[in-house]
């Protein structure tokens, strides 16, 4: 066998080609209309932020920063920041709940290895 016909040509594309190509369309797509959704949110919020940036001067440079990255940024990156902003809210949010779990467990397995202990 040669090295070129193992190589896929620019007409035929392997499994992982056609993997690749469909991941691609549908992360593509997905930020597409996140982009979309987050930019009629934003229209909306933009009223509202508007009649508020005369209250916080102070706040002005860093608020025209952050539209400036946002604006400048592309449909992924958006989409990235957005995901990040959640999953980091769910952290805080679901954190308290994971270490009570984690210290339930630590008690319930000390009273079982207590358990065993007088058991024998």
């Amino acid at each position: 066998m040669s090295a070129t016909a193992t190589t896929p040509t620019a007409g035929e594309q392997g499994p992982a080609g056609a993997f690749t190509a469909v991941l691609n369309a549908a992360v593509g797509g997905a930020a597409a209309r996140l982009d979309e959704q987050v930019t009629r949110w934003t229209g909306k919020l933009g009223g509202v932020a508007s009649g508020e940036a005369a209250k916080l001067t102070a706040k002005g440079a860093f608020r025209a920063a952050l539209r400036g990255a946002w604006a400048a940024g592309s449909p992924a990156v958006r989409a990235a920041v957005v995901t990040a902003v959640v999953a980091t809210i769910l952290l805080l949010l679901l954190s308290p709940v994971l270490l009570l779990v984690f210290l339930l467990s630590l008690l319930v397995i000390a009273a079982v290895q207590r358990a065993r202990q007088a058991a024998h």
